[in-house]
């Protein structure tokens, strides 16, 4: 028996491991949800500056104006370039949280599997224990009624 309490105890262990790793996939999920967001608004704010310059570039066209556009959109290109690699690095981590997902369950199955195994083998002992029970007790009738024929017949 302290086999199947140790095995109840992994698990459990392997349980909360698997509990834990959905939580840090969601998490992870969340945050990677989040900073694509914010490159989506980056973007969008890159080509409404670009929309709204193409008009105004033939109006005022001073060559220092021109400069200070050009030094904000590469600002903004460099910011969406920053952005790209956050976003890149939160699927990197979400796509490890789902091996580590996928691992923990694997061993909580695993466990589970052998559990279901050990209670078959069990089952399998009990029910060859019971019918070695039912045997002995029919041979033992089998012989009481055996020496009451022999007995009758002397």
């Amino acid at each position: 028996m302290s086999t199947q309490n140790g095995l109840n105890a992994a698990i459990g262990v392997a349980t909360r491991q698997r509990d834990e790793a959905v939580q840090a996939l969601a998490l992870a999920r969340q945050s990677w949800v989040a900073m694509q967001m914010q490159l989506d608004q980056l973007q969008t704010y890159a080509q409404d500056t670009d929309a709204r310059w193409s008009p105004a570039a033939g109006r005022v066209s001073t060559p220092e104006f021109m400069r200070h556009h050009y030094q904000f959109m590469q600002r903004l290109d460099q910011a969406i370039r920053m952005q790209v690699g956050v976003v890149d690095a939160h699927a990197r981590q979400v796509e490890e949280r789902a091996v580590t997902l996928r691992e923990a369950e694997a061993r909580l199955d695993s466990l589970q599997q052998i559990l279901k195994s050990r209670a078959r083998e069990q089952q399998v002992v009990e029910r060859r224990r019971e019918q070695k029970q039912v045997d002995e007790i029919a041979a033992l009738q089998y012989r009481r009624n055996a020496r009451g024929q022999l007995a009758g017949g002397l």
